[in-house]
């Protein structure tokens, strides 16, 4: 017997591009963003430890050749069809140009000033966790990912 072979960032992204071909067929619309957990990736490598060389290389290739903007999290990646984003507002700079021409006059008060005005950010209370690699945790990522909030509302 053969012994197993790890494949590359660029033959795992070529399997990652594979797979989301693949959901796509099977659910018969296209998808422009989803989770990916970091356990399945690792898993596709055939590796026991992802190391940062190696999924850096992968998220390049995943958006250089595949088209996909990967942000990696701790646990999970997020992953979003480059172009999907056009229509979101974009923001700009000018909000906050007093403190950056501060910052940039060598105050750094600024910083202080800013984090007084910030509010500070509530995460809400996440759902209960879906089990990695396992079916139920795919059906629970898609309703997630899939479904806009006017259907959820139906």
């Amino acid at each position: 017997m053969s012994e197993s072979h790890q494949p590359s960032p660029n033959e795992l992204a070529v399997l990652v591009a594979l797979l989301i071909q693949r959901y796509t067929a099977h659910r018969g619309k296209q998808i422009t963003r989803f989770r990916l957990a970091r356990r399945t990736l690792r898993k596709m490598a055939g590796r026991p430890k992802l190391r940062d060389q190696f999924v850096d290389k992968w998220l390049d290739v995943m958006a250089l050749e595949h088209g996909w903007l990967v942000y990696a999290g701790a646990e999970e990646f997020l992953l979003i069809k480059s172009g999907a984003a056009k229509g979101w507002t974009k923001i700009a700079a000018k909000r906050v140009d007093d403190l950056v021409k501060r910052l940039n006059e060598g105050d750094l008060t600024a910083i202080d000033d800013a984090k007084k005005e910030l509010i500070p950010h509530v995460e809400p209370v996440a759902n209960k966790p879906a089990l990695e690699d396992g079916e139920e945790a795919e059906v629970e990522a898609d309703e997630e990912v899939e479904g806009t909030e006017e259907e959820a509302a139906e």
